[in-house]
């Protein structure tokens, strides 16, 4: 009996941690949607996964680029509307890190009209939940993103 209440209690202890550390997810995702909207770029960037950040050089040039794309894409006629966040997958502990995929659904406004879009992300933290930082898989599937990134979990998976 105690045994059937200790795995009760544990199981329990368990789910308890990984929604908060889902909840924590989509919060700090809203955070760095935010600043990317409202195009404080140094606080978005904080957001950024440092591997992301090294494929730029460092994080000056990859504001940099990031400024240099939204401007030539709100010139082209398309300018996000709404970033919206969901559906945390199951969170994998790997190594000396938590690891998530994200649904992130984005709304355009294009010169030939609206346009909704399904987009994942990874989420990595390396301080047991407290930060996470997001890797745009930019409809890249799961195998592509472990080129750059090869300390993915195999267990991570992405919606094609």
């Amino acid at each position: 009996m105690k045994k059937i209440f200790l795995l009760s209690l544990l199981f329990a202890g368990s789910l308890y941690f990984s929604q908060n550390y889902k909840e924590t997810v989509i919060k700090q995702a809203t955070e760095m949607r935010k600043y990317f909207m409202e195009k404080n770029y140094n606080a978005y960037s904080n957001y950024v996964d440092d591997g992301v950040i090294k494929m730029f050089g460092d994080k000056k040039k990859m504001i940099s680029t990031s400024v240099d794309a939204v401007e030539k894409m709100s010139k082209a006629g398309y300018t996000f509307k709404k970033v919206n966040f969901s559906d945390v997958s199951d969170i994998v502990h790997t190594k000396n890190e938590l690891q998530t995929v994200v649904h992130q659904r984005i709304e355009m406004e294009t010169p030939k009209g609206n346009i909704l879009g399904d987009y994942y992300l990874i989420a990595i933290s390396k301080d047991n939940g407290k930060l996470w930082k997001f890797i745009d898989t930019s409809g890249k599937s799961i195998e592509s993103v472990r080129k750059y990134f090869p300390n993915l979990s195999p267990q991570l998976y992405i919606k094609k």
